[in-house]
């Protein structure tokens, strides 16, 4: 078992991030407009900057869960993550956004009470990504299958109801 944990471990990150291009580009050839917007908000936030880091000669420290940069990129991904649940036709975009507040929380809780466990933070931090991709691989799936099933469907949310009844 601890084998298997170890060989987890060292590869983690980049079949996570293999995994993001690969789904990126299913997204992109049979997925619809929120699913596009939510892995290119992934992408753009958790797996380039970790390349770019590492371009720059930025090692682990620099580029885990305590480093500025990580943390203003969780709170990129959370006002994307969010602004695209609000709008998208499609209820799974509220789970990313849920997951991507769970890891501005454990920034916030880290600030508040530096004694938190580190093992704590950083699964906070970086466990709700792994969560994250697999919810969109889950709702990507089921929109394919709605599409094939009933034909295309809206993408984005009607405005609000009671706003339109006012302006008229």
């Amino acid at each position: 078992m601890g084998d298997l944990f170890e060989l987890f471990n060292a590869y983690r990150v980049s079949a996570q991030h293999l995994t993001s291009v690969l789904l990126a580009a299913a997204i992109w050839r049979w997925g619809g407009a929120p699913e596009r917007w939510l892995i290119g908000a992934f992408l753009a936030t958790m797996v380039i900057p970790i390349y770019v880091g590492q371009l720059f000669g930025l090692d682990a420290v620099d580029l885990g869960p305590y480093a500025p940069p990580i943390i203003t990129g969780d709170l990129v991904a959370t006002v994307l993550f969010v602004g695209i649940a609000l709008n998208a036709n499609r209820n799974y975009p509220l789970w990313i956004a849920g997951f991507q507040l769970v890891a501005v929380v454990a920034h916030l809780v880290k600030a508040l009470v530096p004694n938190v466990s580190e093992l704590a933070y950083a699964i906070m931090v970086i466990g709700p990504s792994y969560c994250q991709l697999l919810v969109l691989i889950g709702g990507f799936v089921r929109h394919a299958q709605r599409q094939n099933r009933f034909g295309p469907y809206r993408e984005w949310r009607l405005g609000s109801a009671g706003l339109q009844g006012r302006r008229a």
